[in-house]
Order: C-alpha cells, then sequence, then structure tokens
C-alpha cells in the first residue's frame, strides 16, 4: 500500500509512520542477523519509502 500511486497520507498519521520506520528497522536487523538478504532488501525498500512520507509531511 505504501506504493501505490493513489496512496495519501496526513501529518495525523506521522507517529504511526515513524513507528513503522522502527519496526522496518528492527526487521532489517533480523534479516541481517539471519542472512537474508532478499528480506532486508525487502525491508530497506520499505523503510526508504517511509523516510521519503515522513519528508514530505515535514
Amino acid at each position: 500500500m505504501l506504493t501505490c500511486s493513489k496512496f495519501l497520507t496526513t501529518s495525523n498519521y506521522a507517529p504511526r509512520l515513524r513507528a513503522r520506520f522502527e519496526v522496518e528497522q528492527q526487521l532489517i536487523d533480523d534479516a541481517t542477523t539471519r542472512d537474508w538478504p532478499r528480506e532486508i532488501e525487502r525491508h530497506e525498500a520499505t523503510k526508504r519509502r517511509l523516510e521519503q512520507l515522513l519528508h514530505d509531511l515535514a
């Protein structure tokens, strides 16, 4: 859903986006520990999208 071209958000959701950003980092750390490169890539892409959304809301 985060990559959908019709996805919209507002600053009201910034706390939820920040929380999800932290979860994605935890998932990246876990995937790194387990040596799962595809999962690392997937979670990094989601984290970048969240970072972009948070930047756009600032």
